[in-house]
């Protein structure tokens, strides 16, 4: 299973037509839960009975916490990046020992976390969510939830992809590496740790593909050729000059006290598992990459599988956390698009090139937007920031912008990196610096670690939330960027479009079957023709399944929701309390939202 840990925005920019038009999008990455079976031990309470039986209802908040806290226990140390990324220090969740792992992937693991997730679903049944506080109940129905999702998933186990261009291990695990805070010696011994079982790990993942392609589900022939050229990305011709090696040589100089002789000892393993664990490991798979390249049967979308149909149903449910079906989000998009475009059409724009805030650096963008948003949205904690250039051999591989999330327990230090070769212009970059910092991934991930949730909700990936909400507030910012009010909706309507084509395109190709020339048509009818440019469109949609649609519908999804507490609140509704609503319930699916938001609203009120 994928385990998350970055925010990411969709490279919604460029395409010489009449809209500007993303190539490839990226997932959040936050952890997501894989209620894996070793070390889980069963939470036992105060009632002798098992299975389905009810807690004692006096015991029900103790209990249920408990069981909340060997979960994330449990999940946090399957994994060690994951466990980096989201504890600065373990300790302070009563995690003492833990193995240094990046994890499992094998048939049999699967198995394993499979009867863990059935017995996990039996444990919390015995709960009754009814006899619990709000904010507990909230857990209970969301944790639920993910184990049924998780479940109805199972059997489509090879219908994922680990390799996936703009989310593959071999893309995110490098980045995640090279921004391995070193506090202390033992995040330095547990990081070389990690390096040397680089390889070990690219096996499994290697096996992972084999099965694939003696199941017909491996990628197609472009598919491979793109991954291969992104894996010799990560190959550096002079490994001392590597990302790799400097990285790792800056984030020593931060420790105090470490001596010269003991630096040198680091710096020299490091290179030498680079050597003997990291390059090797993607030789490895580009040659298995290779011999598998003919294995490939489907060029097409999703529903050209056995199964892939409802595969790509389930996944949609789960990618976006909306419970419309295909067919009702087909068409929700396109009356977004339509609406839009009718409104674009409508407005009389002027470009004058002083039409944006004079702001020419990241940090003055986020400062502005800092100030800019005081009075509807609610004040988040304190924090430091520091933007950061993607490395230029990475950048044609790499998200045009992301957010490293910041460990839940030292959230004052966080990162953002942008994308030089995305090229951004004044416009671009202060909406793309919204999405992931304020009020975006940034700011709603510090917010929601101020409200101190069970540390459980913390671990649970939900992409329609994370990216919906950094779309939603995406879309906000084009007022902030633009003192002229009509030149920022004509670049929000703009930009809303866009994005809609591209939900409308992967829905198109995984559910209706779309082929290229499909595509092609329907792109044309809205004054997009360059074929080169539309069949890379349509590549990264095949590689990505369901990956624009947690943006796009996310975003409408909030926009819905958003509509209906103006409905019910009417002279009473609030900006301000809408956007603390929705941010101090946390992410979930927008089913399980709409079922808490009056509540947390009159809560917040």
């Amino acid at each position: 299973m994928k385990h998350f840990i970055f925010h990411k925005k969709t490279d919604a920019k460029k395409l010489p037509s009449s809209l500007p038009f993303p190539v490839y999008a990226l997932c959040g990455f936050l952890l997501v839960i894989c209620l894996y079976q070793q070390k889980y031990n069963s939470v036992h309470t105060s009632s002798s009975n098992t299975g389905a039986q009810t807690v004692n209802k006096e015991n029900q908040e103790s209990a249920f916490r408990h069981y909340l806290k060997k979960i994330f226990q449990t999940q946090i140390t399957a994994n060690t990046l994951n466990l980096h990324y989201t504890l600065a220090d373990p300790s302070s969740a009563g995690i003492s020992e833990y193995p240094v792992t990046f994890g499992e992937y094998s048939n049999q693991y699967e198995s394993s976390r499979l009867a863990a997730l059935e017995n996990l679903k039996k444990e919390l049944q015995q709960f009754d969510p009814s006899a619990m506080p709000l904010a507990d109940q909230l857990t209970y129905d969301i944790l639920n939830d993910t184990i049924n999702r998780k479940l109805e998933l199972a059997p489509y186990y090879y219908y994922d992809e680990l390799l996936s261009s703009t989310g593959g291990v071999q893309a995110e695990y490098p980045i995640l590496l090279a921004e391995y805070t070193f506090r202390t010696i033992k995040d330095v011994e547990e990081y070389l740790t990690l390096l040397s079982q680089y390889d070990k790990l690219f096996q499994q993942i290697c096996a992972f593909e084999k099965e694939k392609a003696k199941r017909g589900l491996f990628m197609n022939e472009t598919s491979v050729d793109h991954l291969i050229e992104q894996c010799h990305a990560f190959l550096p011709e002079n490994s001392e000059n590597s990302f790799w090696e400097t990285t790792f040589k800056e984030r020593l100089d931060q420790i105090k006290g470490l001596k010269k002789n003991e630096k040198k000892k680091y710096i020299d393993e490091n290179h030498k598992l680079l050597q003997e664990s990291v390059y090797p490991a993607y030789h490895k798979l580009i040659a298995v990459l290779k011999a598998l390249k003919k294995e490939g049967k489907n060029p097409q979308g999703l529903c050209y599988f056995e199964e892939g149909k409802k595969y790509y149903e389930l996944l949609v449910k789960s990618t976006t956390g909306s419970a419309r079906s295909i067919t009702e989000l087909q068409k929700m998009t396109e009356d977004r698009r339509e609406q839009a475009l009718t409104e674009l059409n409508h407005l009389t724009v002027s470009t004058a090139s002083n039409g944006l805030l004079p702001y020419q650096t990241p940090e003055e963008i986020l400062e502005c937007l800092k100030t800019k948003i005081r009075t509807s949205f609610p004040t988040a904690p304190k924090a430091s920031y520091v933007v950061k250039n993607v490395n230029e051999k990475l950048q044609d591989f790499l998200s045009p912008a992301f957010y490293l999330t910041a460990p839940m327990d030292q959230y004052t230090n966080n990162c953002i990196y942008i994308n030089p070769g995305n090229n951004y212009n004044e416009i671009e970059l202060f909406t793309t610096l919204a999405h992931e910092g304020y009020p975006g991934h940034l700011y709603q991930t510090i917010y929601s670690y101020s409200k101190k949730l069970s540390p459980v909700r913390y671990i649970l990936y939900h992409g329609g939330y994370t990216e919906g909400w950094a779309t939603y507030v995406e879309m906000l910012s084009y007022d902030y960027a633009c003192p002229d009010q009509t030149l920022a909706k004509a670049f929000m309507l703009n930009q809303d479009a866009t994005l809609s084509l591209y939900a409308t395109i992967d829905m198109g190709v995984h559910y209706d079957g779309w082929t290229l020339a499909d595509t092609v048509d329907f792109l044309g009818k809205y004054g997009i023709s360059e074929t080169a440019v539309i069949s890379k469109i349509y590549q990264s949609i095949i590689e990505n399944p369901g990956n624009y649609l947690k943006y796009y519908i996310g975003y409408l999804e909030f926009l819905q929701l958003k509509n209906k507490a103006k409905e019910y609140f009417g002279n009473d509704y609030s900006e301000l309390l809408f956007h603390t609503a929705v941010l101090n319930m946390g992410s979930a699916p927008f089913y399980i939202l709409e079922k808490y938001f009056v509540k947390y609203y009159n809560a917040a009120n």
